[in-house]
């Protein structure tokens, strides 16, 4: 016990050099005489050297560059929390517990809770609940005063509620009537073409363009994506065919010209010729097929068939001529197009004429489909519609590659066939 004392009584700090800390190493031996001697009651008495007091006194006369005193403030920590959550009075909200319904302190400690916590303010721009009412009552409830009467807004319906109100809504004209507005030539009318494409993503199929003009509202026109039921869209479909004055043309590009030339310029090439089409249409001298019909026996490698519903056409020498322009879906415009055009991103749940042209693609290619299964019907391609599903992709491991098959998808394009389309050799990994 005394030994561990000796350095600091009899030695003289003054003869070190002055590169040393002196003061540092004076705590340094202070602090060891200590533990020393601590180590030493502990073996002799038996109380703890590890009291938390005794360390804290001990380390807090270490130099604070050392992990010692750092660990000291971190115990000094705990050791205040405890202390402090065994002195804390039950009036503390922190360190009241909530107890079992029915005993005698739940009601004060929810009182307590409930009258510190902190008072949110109403939100005066919270959307009131849907309500039985119409329209206009809900409108004059949700209307602060002095505003001026607006038009209702447009609101699409969601995929859940989509059948109940299929039978009501339909995309809005806004941009049609924009640029009808714009045109300024009297001699001329200007005539609308929406234009979309179905079958971008698939592995096998084709790729279809419609083009359409439908001057006649229909309910249920909306995205095709949107309407998850087949039957609903035969049913749209067959009213936009023969709804009056719609004018339409649908381009069927296969799966060997798209292996050509890519997915891309082979879409692009679609809506150019589907919009031709409908320019077209009627005319004299305008010999687009001759077989106007969509069958998955053809093997054109890019064709297209047209229809239209004129109804009564009175000939007169005063209606004006008719120009185009066209509203394509996407962020691209074909080259070489017959009519001004503009593209408009997610167009086919904007724009009613491009909403009829995404139905008239999807449908023609689910026709399409049905009937390669019945020709191929070892990849149930009416269930899959031609895309990368699991089953589909076991399918072409095991009896390889149709006719109609894109080969320069990935993972058909890191395959190897033979002439008759199955597989040899997988390039890389899947």
């Amino acid at each position: 016990f005394f030994s561990s004392f000796c350095p600091l009584l009899f030695f003289n700090y003054n003869y070190l050099p002055s590169i040393i800390n002196r003061r540092r190493l004076k705590d340094f031996v202070f602090v060891s005489s200590l533990y020393a001697s601590s180590s030493f009651v502990n073996s002799t008495v038996g109380c703890s050297h590890r009291h938390p007091a005794f360390v804290m006194r001990c380390r807090d006369s270490l130099p604070s560059t050392t992990g010692v005193r750092r660990s000291a403030r971190l115990s000094q920590k705990r050791s205040l929390h405890e202390l402090k959550r065994a002195s804390s009075t039950p009036e503390d909200p922190a360190s009241i517990k909530p107890e079992k319904k029915g005993s005698s302190t739940s009601a004060t400690y929810n009182e307590n809770v409930r009258t510190r916590s902190r008072k949110l303010k109403p939100n005066k721009n919270k959307i009131p609940p849907r309500s039985e009412n119409s329209l206009e009552e809900v409108e004059k409830s949700t209307k602060p005063k002095g505003t001026a009467t607006e038009s209702p807004r447009i609101v699409t319906p969601s995929t859940d509620d989509f059948d109940n109100t299929l039978s009501t809504y339909c995309l809005p004209r806004a941009r049609e009537l924009q640029l009808k507005a714009s045109h300024a030539d009297p001699k001329t009318s200007l005539a609308i073409i929406g234009v979309d494409e179905a079958g971008r993503g698939p592995l096998a199929g084709p790729v279809v363009a419609a083009a359409a003009i439908c001057p006649t509202d229909i309910a249920g026109v909306v995205d095709s994506k949107k309407i998850t039921k087949e039957v609903e869209r035969e049913r749209i479909y067959e009213k936009i065919v023969s709804s009056p004055g719609v004018k339409y043309a649908i381009a069927v590009i296969s799966a060997q010209r798209i292996d050509e030339i890519n997915i891309l310029e082979a879409t692009l090439e679609g809506m150019r010729m589907a919009v031709e089409a409908v320019v077209n249409y009627g005319e004299k001298g305008s010999n687009l097929s001759n077989n106007n019909e969509v069958s998955a026996e053809r093997t054109d490698l890019t064709y297209v068939i047209t229809g239209g519903n004129q109804g009564i056409v009175i000939i007169s020498e005063k209606i004006p001529r008719v120009s185009y322009f066209a509203l394509i879906d996407g962020n691209k415009v074909p080259k070489e197009m017959p009519c001004p055009s503009e593209s408009l991103t997610k167009g086919d749940g904007r724009e009613f004429c491009i909403g009829a042209a995404s139905i008239l693609a999807k449908v023609t290619r689910d026709r399409l489909m049905h009937g390669y299964c019945l020709k191929y019907p070892e990849y149930n391609l009416s269930q899959h519609k031609g895309y990368p599903t699991a089953a589909h992709m076991a399918a072409i491991r095991s009896f390889g590659a149709s006719p109609i098959h894109r080969r320069t998808f990935a993972p058909l394009k890191h395959m190897e066939f033979d002439g008759n389309g199955k597989v040899v050799v997988l390039k890389k990994s899947e």
